[in-house]
């Protein structure tokens, strides 16, 4: 009997998720922390696949209900980041081991005029450090492909607008969108991202852990916006500043920083 290879096929893939880097081993502890990350994130995570980050643990952790923990945020984990006994103690829990891509590392200058604003397991986004203010990525599941790339600086060109529930991700790459990104789409990027027209939904810059990345855009609205894994929910409204003009999105001392752009 001959097999149908036709039903099957294998193709790459790139797949975002968020990265949970643990700095214990500590199941209460941990997920105390958990519990007001979510808390603070609201309903931004839900839903999002999870790398579990246990590099900096060499202590054995209670898989079973840290992921039961997760879970219950309804944060799926696929995968872990781990070494030795840890390790085999998560993939003995159900946990496949997987690699992470190395920061990148750039140097970024602002642009003359327009607006600022700042793998996924093939680009892992860290969850916040303690000074951080509020949450991160969320999920749309459509790309929006094209663009336009040149040798020296890959760049990502999205012409035209971004509809709610639509997702692009520049890899090793900046991103251009010339249009609006409507609230619940999502841009990523592992370098830079500009926006021309009005940033509504979420941007996450330097995706890849690039410090140096930031965001620009001509008219700042947005839900989220993230650099190097350091983020902030825009649940109120921005001082007149900022709201609806143009503005730049970056890191200083690891803190997310946005200020106005001269017009």
């Amino acid at each position: 009997m001959t097999a149908d290879l036709s039903s099957l096929e294998f193709k790459s893939a790139t797949l975002y998720t968020i990265r949970a880097l643990l700095k214990s081993n500590d199941t209460a502890t941990l997920i105390h922390s958990l519990n007001q990350r979510m808390a603070e994130a609201g309903g931004f995570f839900a839903g999002e696949a999870v790398v579990i980050d246990a590099t900096e643990v060499d202590k054995p952790i209670d898989w079973d209900t840290l992921l039961e923990a997760f879970s219950a945020h309804n944060l799926p984990v696929i995968g872990v980041v781990a070494q030795g006994d840890v390790l085999t103690q998560a993939q003995d829990s159900g946990l496949a081991g997987v690699e992470l891509s190395a920061n990148t590392n750039r140097t970024t200058t602002a642009p003359q005029a327009a607006g600022e604003v700042s793998e996924p397991v093939a680009a892992a986004t860290p969850l916040p450090t303690a000074n951080t203010s509020a949450a991160e990525p969320a999920k749309p599941n459509v790309e929006k492909p094209l663009a336009s790339t040149s040798s020296a600086a890959p760049t990502l060109v999205i012409e035209g607008p971004l509809r709610s529930g639509q997702r692009v991700y520049a890899r090793h790459a900046d991103l251009i969108v010339m249009g609006v990104v409507s609230r619940g789409a999502e841009v990523i990027a592992d370098g830079n991202i500009h926006v021309y027209g009005p940033l509504r939904g979420k941007a996450m810059a330097g995706a890849r852990g690039d410090a140096q990345a930031r965001i620009f855009t001509t008219s700042l609205d947005a839900e989220l916006v993230a650099v190097a894994g350091i983020y902030r929910v825009i649940d109120s409204t921005l001082p007149t500043t900022l709201l609806r003009k143009p503005g730049m999105i970056y890191l200083k001392d690891q803190a997310l920083r946005m200020d106005p752009l001269a017009d």
